[in-house]
Parts: C-alpha cells; structure tokens; sequence
C-alpha cells in the first residue's frame, strides 16, 4: 500500500515551493507577498537559507525574490533578512557555472576532434536548454556517455587536457589516485567510471570534475544494451560554447526519469543523504511541460516501454506531481501507471537490499535526518 501523504508542510517550506519554478506568475507573487506580509517576522529564515541550499534550489530562489522584489516592502524593513545573501548567491552561482562551460567547451571540443561517439547529459544540457540562465541551476560536472569500449578512449582525451583520475587530497592542491580495492570494484561492479578531475585555481571552483557513463538505466537489468542504440539517435547543437552531443528530446527525459529513480533509491545515495531533492523534482516537471507544449507524449511513453523504463518515468512523475502538479498531466500519469506501485515507497532494491520507508515522501524530502531510519549499508565503497 502506498503511504499518503501529510496534509500540512512547514509554513518555511511552503514559501519555497512557491518561490521554487521556473516562471514565477503575478498570482504566486501576490501569494508570497501574502505569506510574507501575515507570516514574515515568525518564520524561521535561517531554516528557510538551509532547505533552500539542500534542495538544490538557492541560486532560483534567489533569482525570484530579488527579481520579482520580495525583499522589499511599502512600508517598515524587509520581512526577508540579509537580501543580499540572495544576490550573491545568484550571482556567485552563475560566476561559476559560466568557469565551468569554459572549461567544458574544451573538453567537448576534444571529444569532437578524437571522433569518438558521445553524448553530454544532464546539468550544462538543462542549464542551458530548459532553465536559459545559467545561473539558476547548479553544476557540478559534465556528465559523459559512451560505449564501454570506448572508456579508455574518452580517458586519454581527458589525461591530455590534464585531468586525472582521482579524488582530491585533503589540502587541496593535488589529484590523488583511488585506492586499489575502490578501483577493482568500479571496474567489475559499475557502469560509470570512477570520476576525471583537475585543478581549478578559480575562487569557488576547487576542480573541474568529468564523470563517464557506459549505462543510463541502472534501475533496469542490462540497461547497457541500449547505450549502442542512444548514441545513435543523439543530437547536436550548442552546448558550452561548442557543437555539443546531447541525447534526443525522448531519451533525455527517459534519462532523467531513470536517474532520479536510481539516486533516489539507491542505498548509496539514500545513506548519504543525497537521494532526494527538490531541484530533480523540478527538472522532471520542466521536462514534463516542454513535452506537453511540443505534444510528444505518445512518442514519450512508446519510448519508455521499447526501453523498458515505465516503472522509473512514473516513479519521477507521480513524485513530481505531489510538488508540482500542474507539469504533470494526469492523463499521462494515468496512462505510465503500473498495476503495482508499491515500489514507490520501496529502497535499496537496486543493491539487492529491498526496504521499506514508513514515512511519506514529503516528510522524508524536508527531513536531513531520513538517513538515519535506513538499516541497510550499500557494498559500494565511498571513494
């Protein structure tokens, strides 16, 4: 049975979701003027700074409050505290997002010139095609697809621009290598390989970070027999300043859908903490619109089952749904539902460890301390 869910959030977190989209209509405004005006002095804007940077989502939150002027007010001082800790977030974030499509374009540029079939996924792809400003979204890497036999390919690229494959030491000023034991179990047990880095030297930028893929849907058993097949439906279009490979329209929201899936159900994202937020959440239901508005929902859904994906789009839209149920039509939510769903609140299942939470999603998405109700401990080594 599926959990409901809770009836009331924090009046802190219903302030963020309505700050947290895209395009902020006269109507929202008003609401957050509203809640501002009744609620501002007793809300808890040191709770509200901390779940909007866990959520992914402070650079957007700050964009529409300074951009739609929430800070200021007719009459009295401001119901939002240290505006401009808003205005350097914003700020900062696209400073830095704008160092790394720098240096991203160089690393598509090589890839272009070697030959080697590829395609970029995920962050500079939304930054720079769904949320058209590069400083709303948060980056952390470039996320690369290939083939597995052209892993080693795409590493050599990547050594002659100066990456390694390493973590950073903890003074900061070196890449060192993974320990053999992390190594051997990357190679045998994962379809990514352990991450590229390099030193920055940028303020706010401590390395540029290139993760490779040989497998998009982790969730589904031999999900790497349809890498071949991705490769060669990708597009190519500007991207970081290059002529970038990126997958096509369908394959791209199937990536989504199967990676938020896959984080948020993994014990290896679930017991560090980084299996939910609410800018994957935000990113399906950006996605959900564009396909409405480009009416592909049929190819969509045709995509999904050819792929054998139906159970990891619905797991993202249902839960996008319950944050943003105007980007999810429920004719399609209706016409992706399995007959059991009972997997929505499960975890662990991809490790081999199926649990169960016992409390909703909601209550879970807000709380740091979820982690802690997880008994289970993933095989896979932090590196």
């Amino acid at each position: 049975m599926h959990i409901s869910e809770p009836p009331q959030l924090r009046p802190e977190i219903e302030l963020l979701l309505l700050l947290a989209d895209l395009d902020i209509d006269e109507s929202r405004i008003a609401a957050c003027r509203t809640r501002l005006a009744d609620q501002g002095r007793k809300l808890d804007w040191g709770f509200f700074v901390d779940q909007a940077a866990r959520q992914r989502l402070l650079p957007l939150i700050a964009r529409n409050i300074i951009h739609h002027g929430l800070h200021r007010t007719s009459q009295g001082p401001s119901m939002i505290p240290y505006h401009w800790l808003y205005i350097f977030a914003y700020q900062g974030n696209k400073s830095r997002n704008i160092s790394l499509a720098d240096e991203f374009g160089k690393v598509l540029s090589a890839l272009n010139t070697s030959g080697l079939r590829y395609a970029i996924r995920k962050g500079p792809v939304l930054g720079e095609r769904i949320y058209r400003d590069i400083g709303l979204r948060p980056i952390s890497d470039l996320d690369v697809m290939v083939e597995k036999s052209d892993t080693a390919a795409v590493g050599a690229v990547l050594c002659d621009l100066g990456y390694i494959q390493g973590k950073l030491a903890l003074d900061g000023e070196r890449i060192e290598s993974f320990s053999r034991g992390t190594k051997t179990f990357w190679r045998l047990s994962m379809p990514v390989e352990l991450p590229y880095q390099k030193i920055c030297g940028r303020d706010g930028i401590e390395t540029y970070v290139v993760d490779i893929c040989t497998n998009i849907f982790q969730t589904r058993p031999g999900g790497a027999q349809f890498t071949n097949g991705l490769l060669e439906r990708r597009i190519q279009g500007p991207l970081c300043g290059e002529q970038g490979f990126t997958l096509a329209p369908e394959d791209e929201f199937l990536d989504l859908c199967a990676n938020l899936h896959m984080e948020a159900t993994a014990l290896y994202y679930v017991t560090e903490g980084g299996d939910l937020d609410v800018l994957k959440f935000l990113d399906i239901a950006l996605g959900c619109r564009r396909i409405s508005e480009a009416n592909t929902w049929p190819a969509v859904r045709q995509r999904a089952k050819d792929l054998g994906v139906v159970e990891s789009v619905y797991y993202a839209i249902h839960h996008s749904a319950l944050l943003y149920p105007d980007a999810v039509p429920a004719a399609e939510l209706s016409a992706l539902r399995p007959e059991d769903c009972g997997y929505l609140d499960e975890y662990g299942a991809i490790e081999g460890k199926p649990q169960r939470w016992s409390r909703p999603f909601l209550q879970r998405l807000f709380d740091p301390r979820r982690k802690d109700e997880v008994k289970a401990s993933s095989p896979i080594p932090r590196h």
